[in-house]
């Protein structure tokens, strides 16, 4: 992100926190007296500190909410540098330098991630995407890499059901995982049980709670069947 979006979020953030703070202080007496109020104990605590120290003390809180909420969207921000030669990557603490002989497309699914496929038309690393879209389309035409709208693959995809034979066990236990994850809206899970099913060749996409996937190169050759003729006697 570039400094005057890091300035405007960190200005944004803390003013909103500020002004929740001020909301916080204005309606705490009544939000203390109301059975079923989350966090009510607190608020009752708020309520009860005189002025001239409770509006600073929440204000202060608000602030502090306002700044944390920057902080975890900077340390979760997508960062890329492109040359001709290699692709820095870099998400939160996460840092990736991928070969442009590696990559074989990159595209942006939707709103949400920028995406590097391999040879093999693996995922070769996702990541949120914060960055601007024609910038991000604009330098990686400039330096010559196939860069896509969408996933150049999508026809290839087929809807998941529980226990396809197409798909190994441990296939099939991951995306029955992984689905019950995206039900329970866990993105973290989720996230975590794409990632293994990249590592066995298996590229899932969702629309809404359902599931399609399909396989990289090297895994459809692996589970292609061995014509009779060549099978070794």
């Amino acid at each position: 992100m570039s400094t005057t979006r890091v300035t405007a979020l960190w200005i944004s953030c803390v003013a909103v926190g500020a002004g929740l703070g001020w909301l916080l202080r204005a309606v705490s007496e009544w939000a203390a007296s109301v059975d079923g109020m989350p966090l009510r104990d607190w608020i009752t605590v708020l309520a009860k500190v005189p002025d001239p120290y409770g509006t600073p003390l929440c204000l202060l809180l608000g602030v502090a909410f306002g700044a944390e909420v920057a902080r975890r969207t900077l340390k979760d921000s997508v960062a890329v540098s492109v040359t001709p030669e290699r692709v820095l990557w870099r998400a939160g603490r996460q840092t990736r330098r991928i070969a442009r002989a590696q990559i074989s497309a990159v595209y942006l699914d939707g709103v949400d991630d920028l995406v590097f496929l391999g040879t093999d038309t693996g995922e070769l690393a996702r990541a949120n995407n914060n960055l601007n879209e024609d910038a991000v389309k604009e330098v990686f035409l400039r330096h010559g890499y196939p860069f896509f709208d969408a996933d150049p693959h999508l026809e290839q995809y087929m809807r998941w059901v529980e226990d396809l034979p197409a798909l190994s066990a441990t296939a099939n236990a991951l995306l029955k995982a992984r689905q019950k994850a995206l039900e329970d809206s866990a993105v973290e899970d989720a996230a975590e049980l794409r990632a293994d099913l990249v590592k066995l060749g298996v590229v899932v996409r969702q629309n809404d709670d359902r599931q399609f996937y399909r396989l990289v190169a090297r895994a459809a050759v692996a589970d292609a069947p061995i014509p009779a003729d060549q099978v070794p006697a």
